[in-house]
């Protein structure tokens, strides 16, 4: 299974794609941005309300899902060109599930705990994805696609290729110096709780 998504998302990759220029690259970084801010904020709102205390989401200290922005981002590049809804919705569902499963394995493998966990949903594959969450991921990438991520682009094109870049690379460097602090505090984490099982 994992062998034929591996093909498609490689033969999605082959498909003409944007123009690759540093302006370019700084907005769909500030679209990646605002959707890992707003999908923290949606996980945030919807586990507070499910488990009913606040339950602050996501790997980083800062409020941001990153996996969000990069799988929106990444469904972009490579499905934009797609006039179909539909071809958009599938390819969309694929793409998003193989980015959940992959981050989903390294950081359990990475710090031997789990972010997400769908074990009690419907055909769950080792309770890292699920087909009810990809159809949602599904759902999301013809949005990205066809609403969100064209406003996006007209709104961070408006600010003009100075600032885009200056605010782009902002957001690069925070979500660089979150991410190494993140790691750090996860492996002390992990350290103490070893240390304590061993007393």
């Amino acid at each position: 299974m994992l062998e034929r998504i591996v093909v498609i998302i490689t033969a999605l990759a082959t498909l003409p794609g944007p123009d690759i220029t540093l302006w370019n690259v700084s907005i769909l970084m500030l679209s990646m941005t605002t959707i890992s801010v707003g999908g923290w904020v949606w996980e945030t709102i919807y586990c507070s309300i499910v488990e009913r205390r606040p339950v602050p989401r996501g790997f980083l200290f800062g409020p941001a899902c990153p996996i969000y922005g990069t799988g929106a981002v990444a469904v972009y590049v490579l499905l934009g060109h797609l006039e179909s809804p539909l071809a958009v919705f599938v390819a969309g569902s694929i793409l998003a599930t193989a980015i959940e499963y992959a981050t989903g394995r390294v950081l359990e493998e990475r710090f031997g705990r789990r972010w997400w966990d769908y074990t009690g949903w419907p055909l769950n594959y080792r309770g890292l994805v699920c087909p009810i969450a990809s159809a949602v991921f599904g759902i999301f990438s013809v949005l990205v696609v066809f609403v969100i991520e064209p406003q996006l682009i007209a709104f961070f094109s408006s600010w003009g290729e100075t600032a885009c870049e200056a605010a782009a690379t902002a957001c690069a460097l925070t979500f660089a110096a979150d991410t190494a602090l993140s790691v750090m505090a996860q492996d002390a984490g992990a350290r103490r709780w070893r240390i304590t099982l061993r007393r």
